[in-house]
């Protein structure tokens, strides 16, 4: 019996698969497992990453629900941008909030094709580095291949990616959270979510 495959949100591209979890092989996922002698996060790095779980975050009993409805937690969704002519993301896509965001939350993983930082692709606008891997979310990933740079949009970003320890793989992820800052009081519902993109993305494409 083949797999049950997620349902897909609203607006996701048809041309585009959509994945509920890394699409990472097996001699990979080894440099992200804390428990692997091959992981290349330091001690340091992992014991502060061990205070975020998916679990505290999503509310939910183990993050493998999001496997089985991946939109469970209705935090986000995309919404075309064709009807707003000055967002500089127009007429694309964009990633807005559907219910109040804390600082600090996380927002959604970032899901992609994972492969060696050697092996990552040069030209793609979806691929995140984490550590000595890439995820690309190209051509395959989650919603959070939709998030927006702020410029033009927002004064500041309202989300940055983050490295969180994903308990139910016992491994590092990536993952999209609210800016924790309390001053910036989190993200408010409708609102969209903006990151930066670094100025090394913008000057490569210059």
């Amino acid at each position: 019996m083949s797999a049950k495959q997620p349902k897909l949100p609203k607006n996701w591209p048809s041309n585009l698969k959509f994945i509920s979890g890394l699409d990472i092989d097996k001699d990979l996922s080894k440099y992200l497992e804390i428990s692997s002698s091959a992981c290349r996060f330091s001690p340091k790095d992992i014991a502060a990453m061990e205070r975020i779980s998916v679990s505290k975050f999503y509310g939910l009993s183990s993050s493998k629900q999001l496997s089985i409805s991946p939109t469970a937690l209705n935090s986000v969704k995309i919404e075309s941008l064709a009807d707003k002519p000055n967002h500089p993301a127009s007429p694309y896509f964009g990633l807005f909030a559907t219910k109040n965001l804390s600082p600090g939350q996380l927002i959604i993983p970032y899901y992609g094709k994972v492969s060696t930082s050697e092996n990552a692709s040069e030209t793609s606008d979806y691929c995140l580095r984490l550590n000595c891997l890439a995820v690309d979310a190209d051509s395959t990933g989650n919603e959070g291949r939709y998030v927006n740079d702020y410029r033009g949009i927002l004064d500041k970003p309202n989300a940055e990616f983050k490295e969180f320890i994903n308990t139910d793989y016992n491994r590092v992820e990536m993952g999209i959270f609210v800016i924790s800052s309390k001053l910036q009081g989190g993200i408010k519902k409708k609102q969209e979510i903006c990151i930066s993109y670094g100025k090394g993305f913008w000057s490569a494409r210059k």
